[in-house]
């Protein structure tokens, strides 16, 4: 019995602490949500802006841009960063491809690291 209740314990106190998670900005980069018809858990939960930081993209883009950049040039440059690194059109908009490509399965390991991009861009596929 004691098991089951420290593992019930567990993931009440795991799931309380991703609702109190803190979220980016209103630049419009931090939930997105596909259509109904399509969308999946990870769908649902998917944070595009927590994506760019965790690969270190967000952290370039700071270093790149003038002191007292606002986050929505921070955050749109951190995109066209990693549309270049993965061969795709680079308009700093989180479009469909660039979507489907951040919700691809890939290693834990930052793309860039300390500032210093460790990916060549690919070019694009025509």
């Amino acid at each position: 019995m004691a098991p089951k209740l420290l593992s019930l314990v567990f993931l009440v106190v795991f799931l309380l602490s991703l609702s109190f998670e803190t979220k980016g900005s209103n630049t419009g980069f931090v939930l997105v949500k596909p259509p109904a018809a399509t969308t999946t858990h990870f769908d649902a939960l998917f944070d595009s802006e927590y994506y760019l930081r965790r690969y270190g993209y967000f952290d370039y883009a700071q270093l790149n841009l003038e002191i007292g950049a606002s986050e929505e040039q921070i955050l749109e440059l951190a995109t066209k960063t990693y549309q270049e690194n993965f061969g795709i059109k680079p308009t700093g908009k989180l479009d469909d491809e660039t979507l489907s490509q951040m919700k691809t399965a890939r290693c834990g390991n930052r793309d860039i690291i300390d500032g210093v991009n460790s990916m060549k861009p690919r070019s694009r596929s025509m």
